[in-house]
């Protein structure tokens, strides 16, 4: 009884051990799977902060490197500086949107300066301090890439400008036939933005436009609903702040008679017209007549004329024929006159 006893209990015990020990190693592995893992996470970790590193340090060259946006309104003097100021060589480049393309150069050794840009395009004073490049009045023709290249012991160095030239837009507000107010920002430089003050329906279309400018209009249609002041709203980069247009809505204002104007307008052309053309008519009547009546006057005239040419020339007839007679006479006497000599 004890001996069976005894084996039922070092069974016990050692499937308890059997137990402990399978745990054991299971949380053993599990801890080395979780090392594991954590060090895979860190090396894609590392991995994705050195990407991110290498992204940065890119965009930081390209940064380092000098590329900027610059804008100026049309007519506006434009300077462009070149970051440093202590050079052996600096070269301007400029490659022009139109296809044009120049330099400006200075070397300070032998104080050699080269350049064959117009006298628009210059250095804004002696090239040697500081290197700037001067645009005296920008215009559309002058938009392009403008670099500077600035060489020293150091190595070379550039640094870019990307110009555009804005216009501003004309801005025009008034009614049009049909009653409706336009606002039309014409000839800018980027197109204009348009709004209007009061909710309502309204149509905003491009226009085409000469040298690169755009014209926007924007049509806005008035309602029986529509009362009081409207105004159109003209945004521009080419200005600081945006510009009001206002017009008066009231149904009884001169603008609302316009089209009654035009219309006016137009049937007095036409009355005119038709005048002047009845004037011609009757003219065309009276000067017709007028010419028949001289022509019948003319036959009186002639035969009277006659007459008076047939009177004038009796006496000499008369003077021809009494001629002719004692001629005659003559003839007869003559043979024996002759006879008796």
């Amino acid at each position: 009884m004890d001996a069976k006893t005894g084996i039922s209990c070092g069974t016990k015990y050692g499937t308890m051990y059997a137990l402990l020990t399978i745990i054991l190693a299971m949380a053993i592995m599990g801890s080395s799977l979780a090392r594991e893992t954590n060090q895979n996470n860190s090396v894609q970790s590392h991995n994705n902060i050195s990407i991110r590193s290498v992204t940065v340090n890119k965009v930081t060259s390209q940064l380092a490197e000098g590329k900027v946006n610059k804008s100026a309104v049309i007519g506006a003097t434009v300077v462009l500086d070149c970051p440093r100021h202590i050079y052996d060589l600096v070269v301007w480049n400029a490659y022009l949107y139109n296809g044009i393309w120049c330099h400006l150069s200075y070397w300070t050794k032998h104080d050699q300066e080269s350049k064959n840009c117009s006298e628009n395009t210059n250095w804004l004073s002696r090239p040697r301090h500081p290197p700037s490049l001067q645009i005296k009045s920008a215009q559309i023709s002058n938009e392009g890439l403008y670099r500077c290249s600035i060489s020293d012991a150091n190595g070379t160095f550039f640094f870019s400008y990307y110009l555009t030239v804005l216009v501003p837009p004309s801005v025009s507000l008034s009614y049009n036939v049909n009653g409706n107010p336009v606002c039309k920002a014409a000839a800018g430089k980027p197109a204009a933005q348009i709004s209007w003050t009061l909710e309502g329906d309204y149509k905003t279309k491009p226009e085409v436009s000469l040298k690169g400018t755009e014209t926007i209009i924007s049509e806005y249609y008035v309602t029986n609903a529509t009362q009081g002041d409207i105004a159109c709203i003209v945004s521009h980069p080419a200005w600081e702040e945006s510009r009001v247009f206002s017009l008066s809505l009231d149904m009884d204002s001169a603008g609302r008679t316009d089209p009654m104007r035009i219309l006016y307008s137009s049937l007095i052309c036409l009355l005119g017209i038709f005048v002047l053309v009845l004037f011609i008519y009757l003219w065309k009547i009276f000067r017709g007549r007028k010419t028949d009546v001289t022509t019948l006057k003319i036959p009186e005239a002639i035969s009277t004329r006659l007459s008076f040419q047939e009177s004038d020339t009796q006496p000499y007839a008369t003077f021809v024929q009494v001629e002719n007679v004692i001629y005659d006479k003559a003839s007869d006497f003559s043979p024996g006159f002759s006879s008796s000599t």
